[in-house]
């Protein structure tokens, strides 16, 4: 069994994150409202902090931490930064990603490969059984099993090529029930003891939505009934991308949403598929009007059975806690974007 200490690094190397966690550190037990901020919200706004706030788990597997703060900019120059596709893949975990296009092919994901090096995670695969080690359907066990009956047990760069083909093809075919079906499409994870369901943290998420309903009334519904009921004005785009997720090769399959108004600039990013270690998580940000400039917040959770269980009352504590440091790093990047100082122009005189 682990001891104390190793399960925390193992859960700070989960959500990736490290660094101070700055005013957010300490939140409050209260939600967000964006029509009546408490007089401590306002006020730690003004000063240019960052404030937590709450949002409530359902479950003991589930994650939640939300972070605002306000920028005296116009919500068009924030706009353009929160909806840019540059957020999406500026994590230094990421090694490799790629767009998949809307008429994208089974070539969708040919740039995901394991390398040489990454052998014993190729073998793992084409050895998986149902458990935490992998998250994969029942179904993509009995593939990954059938290619390896297929190779020599010595060859080790054919087991590396044929689990990169197994990680493609499923990637795409995630992708493909994903863009049919939706949350429905998303096949469950298959376990030693029954099945784990990334699409229950999803619909869960949606409901964060509800923050904005002023802005967006629809934008819940959207989210649980994608593709179908889509703001006309709204774009996606999904990625394929490998990150190292405890110190191990990761492959994701992320949905990006985006959608700007006058009096809303929103980014939703959701990992509907993730190769181990987390289940599913989502990232919904958005900027309004708030006096003169903006506030920006973002909801934020994971789902992940490694907070579940023994000590799971603590392991929620320090991940709640590295959640919000990672969105106050994001806010970090895009504060400086948006208040970058732009040069004027060089004024050239006639001779």
């Amino acid at each position: 069994m682990r001891s104390r200490p190793s399960r925390v690094a193992a859960l700070a190397a989960l959500l990736w994150l490290a660094g101070p966690v700055q005013a957010a550190d300490t939140p409050s037990e209260e939600g967000l409202d964006l029509h009546q901020l408490t007089p401590d919200q306002r006020r730690h706004l003004a000063a240019g902090e960052t404030i937590a706030y709450q949002v409530p788990e359902s479950g003991d597997t589930e994650l939640g931490a939300g972070v605002a703060m306000y920028l005296p900019v116009p919500i068009a120059r924030v706009a353009e930064i929160l909806t840019s596709s540059e957020i999406v893949l500026q994590d230094a975990g990421i090694v490799a990603s790629g767009p998949i296009a809307a008429d994208a092919t089974s070539s969708a994901a040919v740039g995901f490969r394991l390398s040489g090096s990454e052998s014993g995670e190729a073998q793992e695969a084409l050895d998986a059984s149902p458990g935490s080690r992998f998250n994969l359907s029942t179904t993509e066990i009995e593939g990954f099993r059938a290619t390896r009956a297929t190779l020599r047990s010595s060859d080790r760069s054919a087991a590396v090529e044929a689990a990169n083909g197994q990680w493609r093809a499923l990637l795409f075919q995630r992708w493909q029930a994903f863009q049919a079906r939706g949350l429905d499409g998303i096949a469950p994870y298959a376990r030693s003891r029954g099945v784990s369901d990334p699409a229950a943290l999803l619909r869960v998420a949606a409901g964060d939505a509800r923050i904005l309903a002023t802005y967006a009334p629809r934008l819940a519904d959207a989210l649980l009934r994608y593709p179908v009921e889509q703001s006309s004005t709204a774009r996606s785009q999904f990625y394929w991308v490998k990150r190292q997720v405890q110190g191990r090769p990761t492959a994701i399959l992320i949905h990006h949403l985006v959608d700007v108004g006058p009096t809303l600039a929103l980014y939703v990013e959701r990992h509907v598929y993730v190769e181990h270690t987390y289940n599913a998580s989502q990232i919904l940000s958005a900027a309004v009007p708030y006096e003169s400039g903006v506030l920006i917040f973002s909801s934020n959770r994971v789902s992940t059975d490694q907070v579940a269980g023994l000590g799971g009352d603590m392991k929620r504590m320090i991940g709640r806690r590295q959640l919000r440091g990672e969105i106050v790093k994001r806010f970090e990047r895009i504060r400086a974007a948006v208040l970058r100082v732009t040069p004027p122009p060089v004024r050239v005189e006639s001779p």
